[in-house]
């Protein structure tokens, strides 16, 4: 019998690792896709694949009825039931998009030849023109489609201005905010989506009924289900999905503890029908999908302008004009026939990793190739914890392609990761560490090279290493970890079940249809370079195995593995740990 499925209900889970909920679900998964019947969950003798959905499964019992493996599964799992929507239902209701020109007129949100409706093909609703549009040089004009008041737009100022006025939320603010514009409008995001379902509270602004407005749940992957973001193994979002959702756990813990003990949020947020993680998370999406830099205002939500469409052909940009107000303006040599959609650019080409975490969407045409990895520092290494607190950079590994658009091959590919070098060197090197008490008395960690203080150059070793007699053994040892590291995970990305496996899953509403092609077009996109970057690393391997230095130092040192020889020595040294 084949256990009931993991929860998919629970954004972030607290009572179970993520490497136990990951291996969970992928047992469960195969076994879902190998041995069960997904309309009934039950083992038959070959492994049936029923087209139907759960709620009209051919499988039955003897008796002709659902059975009651069927009718169990179908109550926790079936689209109909969960719509992939949080475990309990969400503290604010939703409005109806057709509500949304009511609102904009009473807050003088000014549309002109535009109307926002369905735009078709799986966009849902966008900016469509209803006359023949200009851009301003063009028409003689200075007015836009769109024009939004200042007083409307939700940034940084605007939150301080809110807590001017509202002694309550100055009193969440001043404890849990003021670190950052986004944790700032996020406070502010949370704290309205929980006035919209109470009669009183906090001061109603536009914003209590807009977030109404708001769509939900957001296709960004910290709001798939547990079994869709299994989909994005092996690629470099797994990693940084897994720290993000770790992160608004923490973020929602910290803002629980601190304001219970204010009777007013005890009372607004966590009586009766609470916030819950998965609100918090929602308004996450809510803020990364929709926020924008504007020139003077900075990172802002903008009610009306966050409702018009990306397109990499975009027809249309957003300024501030000389009151502040934010219009929507053509852009000049892109005009807008009647019937036709008015678009923006959401910026610059991102990577397709970039785009699906920020927007739940890849746009095939405005993507770089390019994509950054975790290294892992050697476990035996003393000194680990030391050059992960002296590194700016961070262990990373960025891989991203050079040259003429269209470029491919080994050749194509560029590489960064100034901690691999720090990581690959050790005190048998001429690294070392030391902790130095300042002016003021407090004691400080210290980097050194060669007897040198290097702390200002931790990120430029690969400069530093330069005529040192072993700079090349040094480079082989940092090319073979990258080696390994893109190895295993073009290893990893290709594990990934088959389109005919996901598709009885899919059949039982486990997993959504964009979910599944988002993940296959990054896995197709990263697989790609990881597979030139492997060739690339390769070779430059190969290069440096031929060099006479690397050749004598492996001689003399041939019982230990490349980038452990010295890990070896340092570990059985008695010098401080500096962990």
């Amino acid at each position: 019998m084949i256990p009931a499925p993991p929860s998919t209900g629970q954004t972030v889970g607290h009572q179970t690792t993520s490497n136990e909920r990951q291996l969970r679900l992928q047992t469960w998964c195969k076994n879902l896709i190998s041995h069960t019947c997904v309309a009934c969950m039950s083992n038959h003798p070959e492994p049936t694949r029923h087209k139907a959905p759960l709620h009209t499964a051919v499988c039955t019992d003897t008796a002709g009825t659902p059975s009651r493996k069927q009718t169990e599964f179908a109550s926790r799992a079936s689209p109909e039931v969960n719509k992939h929507m949080p475990s309990k239902p969400s503290m604010s209701s939703q409005l109806p998009i057709d509500t949304f020109p009511a609102w904009a007129h009473l807050n003088d949100v000014q549309f002109t030849h535009v109307n926002l409706q369905d735009v078709g093909e799986g966009k849902g609703f966008g900016l469509v023109a209803h006359a023949d549009l200009e851009s301003a040089e063009a028409d003689g004009t200075s007015k836009g489609p769109v024009t939004i008041p200042h007083d409307l737009v939700l940034s940084a100022e605007a939150v301080e201005d809110f807590a001017k006025v509202d002694h309550n939320f100055k009193q969440l603010l001043e404890a849990v905010g003021r670190q950052s514009t986004r944790g700032d409008i996020m406070l502010y995001l949370v704290s309205q989506f929980a006035q919209s379902s109470r009669p009183k509270g906090l001061s109603p602004t536009p914003w209590t009924e807009y977030i109404r407005l708001l769509p939900r749940p957001i296709p960004v992957p910290t709001m798939w289900t547990e079994p869709e973001r299994l989909l994005l193994n092996g690629t470099s979002l797994e990693a940084a999905l897994e720290a993000k959702l770790l992160s608004l756990g923490k973020e929602f813990d910290t803002l629980r503890e601190v304001s219970e003990d204010f009777p007013f949020w005890n009372e607004f947020l966590w009586s009766g029908e609470e916030v819950s993680l998965e609100d918090w998370v929602l308004v996450d999406a809510w803020y990364r999908s929709r926020c924008l830099e504007l020139p003077r205002s900075g990172t802002a939500m903008v009610p009306g302008l966050d409702m018009v469409n990306h397109s990499s052909k975009a027809t249309a940009y957003y300024e501030e004009d000389d009151h502040d107000n934010v219009v929507l303006l053509i852009r000049p040599g892109c005009p807008v026939r009647s019937g036709e959609e008015v678009t923006i650019s959401y910026g610059d080409a991102k990577p397709a990793s970039e785009m699906l975490f920020s927007y739940g969407f890849i746009d095939p045409n405005n993507i770089v190739d390019k994509l950054t990895l975790r290294l892992d520092p050697f476990p035996d290494d003393p000194l680990a914890r030391a050059k992960l607190r002296i590194s700016n950079s961070g262990p990373t590994l960025t891989i991203s392609r050079k040259g003429t658009e269209g470029s491919q091959g080994a050749s194509s590919v560029v590489w960064r990761s100034p901690f691999v070098y720090l990581m690959c060197l050790n005190e048998e090197d001429g690294l070392s560490f030391q902790l130095l008490q300042d002016t003021s008395g407090d004691r400080q960690l210290r980097l050194f090279w060669q007897g040198e203080d290097v702390t200002d150059q931790a990120d430029d070793f690969e400069t530093l290493i330069q005529g040192h007699d072993l700079c090349p053994v040094f480079k082989l040892r940092a090319i073979t970890v990258l080696h390994d590291k893109v190895g295993e995970q073009l290893t990893r990305i290709s594990r990934g079940p088959s389109d005919d496996e996901l598709e009885p899953l899919q059949a039982a509403g486990l997993l959504r249809a964009e979910c599944i092609a988002a993940a296959r077009i990054l896995k197709d996109v990263e697989s790609k370079l990881l597979g030139h970057a492997l060739e690339a690393l390769d070779n430059e391997r190969t290069n440096l195995l031929a060099n006479d230095h690397v050749v004598a130092y492996l001689g003399s040192k041939e019982d230990y593995p490349i980038g452990q020889e010295a890990q070896a020595t340092a570990a059985n040294d008695d010098a401080d740990d500096f962990s």
